[in-house]
């Protein structure tokens, strides 16, 4: 506190500002008193208002002992002081019950609009689960119809690959029996030099011809068989991207529902008890 400031001070400036009319206040009682700092002032009208109920209860506070034999002026000086210092208790009073109906209908909205955010986030995040539980069967029912696909393009390959083995065998057996007829035509030409000489160039003839068509014949097998290899490993990696979308859509998911109840236990902690 500082030097020179008291209770007293303080208590005289407070109603003699209250005699006249006016509401107390640090900055008015300093005037009054013309010295002193507002955090000297501070607890001193604090005091003064604290007290003023039971000064106001006990009118001989104000009047003093001899307020019955004092002159008309200072009575109705006292008198007046005593209606102010009422008048301020009431409107104090009043304030404070408004104030305090205020400050519970502001809580009372702020906890009923936490409740509905709340409420909101329960609502927000119950639907991400379901959404979730639905994007988890189809990925179910995606992943198990691609592993059916996958096997079927597997067992198709597999069926292009045998293919392609019985028709190099085929081939094969092809050549062994042109070329045993050629050995056949040239046994048989070997008893007439002319007619084994043109049956000789009809079988060489024969024999590449029927060589170049089932060279041609296994070159385009080959190429039927890569074409449709190569057509079911472009289907495979389709197949696989769409799986890696689909899994990633489901990480996104998952991460949402972690936030919401996230935010979902922040709302609760926020939560006025």
């Amino acid at each position: 506190m500082a030097k020179g400031i008291t209770d007293l001070d303080v208590w005289r400036a407070a109603d003699a500002l209250l005699l006249d009319g006016q509401r107390p206040t640090i900055e008015r009682v300093r005037q009054h008193i013309g010295r002193g700092s507002p955090n000297t002032v501070s607890p001193h009208l604090d005091t003064w208002f604290s007290r003023l109920g039971a000064r106001i209860a006990d009118p001989q506070v104000f009047r003093g002992p001899a307020a019955d034999t004092a002159p008309d002026p200072v009575q109705a000086l006292a008198q007046q002081l005593w209606d102010t210092a009422q008048a301020l208790a009431r409107g104090q009073a009043e304030s404070r019950a408004l104030d305090a109906e205020a400050l519970a209908g502001a809580a009372q909205a702020e906890r009923d609009a936490s409740l509905a955010a709340l409420a909101t986030e329960r609502a927000r995040s119950q639907a991400l689960a379901g959404e979730l539980d639905a994007l988890r069967i189809a990925h179910a029912a995606e992943h198990a119809s691609l592993t059916e696909r996958l096997h079927a393009l597997g067992r198709q390959v597999q069926a292009g690959t045998d293919a392609l083995a019985d028709a190099r065998q085929r081939h094969a057996a092809d050549l062994a029996d042109a070329a045993q007829r050629v050995q056949q035509a040239e046994r048989r030409a070997s008893a007439d030099m002319d007619r084994e000489r043109q049956a000789r160039l009809r079988a060489q003839t024969l024999v590449q011809d029927e060589r170049a068509a089932a060279a041609q014949a296994l070159a385009d097998e080959r190429a039927r068989a890569q074409a449709q290899f190569v057509d079911q490993v472009q289907a495979l990696g389709r197949m696989q991207a769409r799986a890696l979308a689909l899994q990633e859509r489901l990480d996104r998911v998952e991460a949402e529902r972690l936030r919401v109840r996230l935010r979902e236990r922040q709302a609760v902690q926020r939560r006025p008890r």
